[in-house]
């Protein structure tokens, strides 16, 4: 018997909201060297003395496998549009609606919550904003977001970590 690891699916809606992130490509996601981006962005930020404004994350442009690297980036939401430098970026999660679930347990078990809101969001006939370079397929809103640092075997009970698909608007397809 499966052993249901989220609360939800639903869709939520998100206004635009600024970021600071570190871009990344890498071959492995390693739930300790995420933490480490994280505290990095915090540093960044608390040196320019931004202060954060929500939970940190890591947004998926290009999930990674056995053909492919992920390309991703690992951020903090922050009140206003900054200027990043050769490290650090700017940008903003977009607005809009989101098919959304709240993972709970083992951080290491996350792609098996990813992949079910993925299947239900399919199921429900609602359309994931991607799309495609090639054979790369290219997500315009996938994000984790964090409760706490994430840490490899952290257990995401209380809080839980929210997961949140970009869904395509009616006037983008």
């Amino acid at each position: 018997m499966a052993q249901k690891l989220f609360d939800g699916p639903e869709v939520v809606t998100k206004v635009e909201q600024p970021y600071a992130a570190i871009p990344i490509i890498s071959e492995v996601l390693e739930r300790e060297e995420i933490a480490a981006l994280v505290e990095e962005v915090y540093s960044w930020l608390k040196r320019r003395k931004i202060e954060p404004d929500g939970k940190p994350f890591c947004r998926y442009w290009v999930m990674g496998g056995v053909e492919e690297k992920f390309n991703f980036e690992v951020g903090v939401p922050i009140a206003k549009m900054i200027t990043g430098d050769d490290r650090v970026v700017g940008s903003f999660i977009p607005g809009g609606s989101y098919a959304a679930a709240v993972h709970r347990g083992s951080a290491d078990y996350i792609e098996d919550s990813s992949y079910a809101l993925e299947k239900w969001a399919e199921d429900e006939g609602l359309e994931l904003d991607k799309r495609y370079e090639g054979d790369t397929e290219i997500w315009n809103g996938r994000f984790e977001f964090f409760p706490v640092i994430p840490e490899k075997g952290a257990i995401l009970n209380d809080e839980g970590m929210e997961i949140a698909f970009l869904l395509m608007r009616d006037d983008a397809a």
